[in-house]
């Protein structure tokens, strides 16, 4: 039988992202001391996470059901095109179920003025002479990369914030050593020490790193992942020293090349990527102080051009 990876089933179990763990379990105690002394069912109150992608907002979510014993349905911003669509979601809720919204800052502000009287007084207006519909209570999940893209309305809106950070160099050592010993994977810690330093704080990168550094050993007919496979995968595969990719190394060889500041509608000329892409990533130049950004576009910093060189060395 193949192994499979058990679920994290608690917010005890949790790695990192203290201060928000804290937040949402306050905030789970009150609401069932709460509910123990009401004759009523009320839901969960309606949050907002915001935070780099890959940290545990969707994970959290699954944990929040988990923890409340219900349903949680899931669903992309992009896909959510329309008022109807939005109503349509809403009316499939049972009591007391989680609406998680992905990438939440997507939605058009037309739709997320929707969302105001269907939150606050579990109403849906379909328009004309129609009687508005009432709704069960329900708990609304926003997850977001940047909740200042939210409209102030809609942010002040949620009774909870949960603001997100990248993992710490010890909590990814603990997170990619876990992660390896719950997938039953041998790993020596000098492997798990290089995959975690090519992770920059971001767990989703780092488990694709760990699932290449696996198949890399097992190409080999290796059952443990030694040093010597996390490098052949790096290689292969086009990672640099801290982990970017080859589409994000052309972006700071384009800066370098450049000699100055680069616009982004130049870069994404060059690099045939939508600027909204390029700005998702370029967030981790901007963290780990490789780039600036300014009047006249993007400029490498003496942190990059160092990053480049040893790269390239």
């Amino acid at each position: 039988m193949p192994k499979t990876e058990p679920i994290i089933t608690s917010l005890n179990h949790v790695v990192g992202q203290r201060r928000a763990v804290t937040v949402l379990r306050t905030a789970l105690d009150a609401y069932w001391h709460d509910r123990s002394k009401s004759d009523g069912k009320e839901a969960f109150p309606h949050l907002l996470m915001s935070g780099p992608g890959g940290t545990g907002k969707t994970l959290l979510t699954e944990l929040i059901a988990k923890e409340l014993c219900t349903e949680c349905h899931i669903e992309l911003a992009q896909n959510i095109s329309n008022i109807g669509q939005m109503q349509g979601l809403l009316m499939m809720l049972e009591p007391e179920h989680i609406l998680l919204i992905d990438e939440f800052h997507e939605l058009s502000e037309t739709v997320q003025v929707s969302l105001y009287r269907a939150i606050e007084e579990r109403k849906l207006f379909l328009g004309g002479n129609r009687k508005p519909v009432d709704l069960p209570p329900f708990t609304l999940i926003g997850a977001t990369t940047d909740e200042y893209l939210l409209t102030t309305s809609m942010r002040d809106r949620f009774k909870i914030l949960l603001r997100l950070q990248h993992y710490s160099d010890d909590e990814m050592l603990l997170l990619i050593s876990q992660r390896a010993v719950r997938l039953g994977w041998e790993i020596d810690q000098k492997s798990v020490q290089e995959l975690a330093y090519r992770s920059r704080g971001v767990l989703r990168l780092a488990v694709r790193l760990l699932d290449s550094a696996k198949r890399t050993a097992s190409s080999k007919s290796m059952d443990r992942i030694e040093p010597e496979h996390v490098k052949e995968m790096l290689a292969s595969e086009g990672y640099d020293a801290l982990g970017f990719d080859p589409i994000e190394q052309s972006y700071l060889s384009l800066l370098k090349e450049s000699g100055g500041p680069v616009r982004l509608n130049v870069l994404a000329t060059h690099l045939g990527l939508p600027r909204q892409t390029i700005e998702m990533f370029e967030r981790d130049f901007i963290r780990l102080g490789l780039i600036t950004k300014g009047d006249k576009g993007r400029a490498l910093t003496p942190k990059g051009i160092e990053h480049l060189a040893d790269s390239n060395a």
